[in-house]
């Protein structure tokens, strides 16, 4: 019985050794499948950081938008790809006191009806940028011209760095600092109302 104890010991042993490959600068490497032109680096890490990132990711967001009329995407999915956490549990909030006073027959609930991202145009939308602030910052603002069939529309979207993507923390006015999506919704909440920056 002990010569089979240490049997599998011995086994289990030259297992482990074989099993944990090469540590090469602290990180693990299967040294059956390196070849001699193989090294071992981290991938680069996109800099987020940039004008044409913000840029690159809004215009992602609103070609997601144009393919909604297509029935490729709802506004329920554009919203959870493109904001922030927060902007979407204030959302959520909202939604469940309006459904209840739809349920009571009142008329005060919340409308937006998608306007924070049509701002009263149809698609496809065209984007124009006119300015974003800081990008090295985690939070900037992105001012957008949107046209479509000659109209007009613009917003200020505040936009946050969250799980390593831009994403919008708010649908705000072009010209007001402090009005916008986010205030319209704390309003209907009843809530930040001693601070109209939100």
């Amino acid at each position: 019985m002990k010569k089979n104890n240490i049997l599998i010991l011995t086994a289990l042993a030259a297992l482990s050794f074989t099993s944990c490959g090469n540590k090469t600068n602290g990180v693990e490497t299967d040294t059956d499948s390196l070849t001699a032109d193989t090294t071992v680096t981290a991938a680069p890490v996109a800099d987020i950081h940039t004008e044409e990132a913000i840029r690159d990711q809004i215009t992602a967001y609103y070609n997601e938008l144009n393919n909604v009329n297509d029935g490729g995407l709802d506004m329920t999915t554009l919203d959870s790809i493109a904001c922030t956490k927060s902007l979407l549990a204030l959302m959520e909030q909202v939604e469940e006191k309006s459904m209840k006073a739809i349920a009571q027959g009142s008329d005060e609930y919340f409308e937006d009806e998608g306007y924070r991202w049509y701002q009263g145009l149809g698609t496809p939308i065209k984007v124009q940028f006119d300015d974003i602030t800081d990008p090295e910052q985690d939070r900037v603002e992105a001012f957008l011209t949107l046209s479509w069939n000659g109209q007009k529309g613009q917003v200020r979207l505040r936009l946050t760095v969250e799980d390593g993507q831009w994403k919008i923390d708010d649908f705000a006015d072009y010209d007001t600092d402090g009005v916008g999506f986010r205030r319209d919704m704390e309003s209907f909440l009843g809530i930040n109302l001693d601070n109209p920056a939100g």
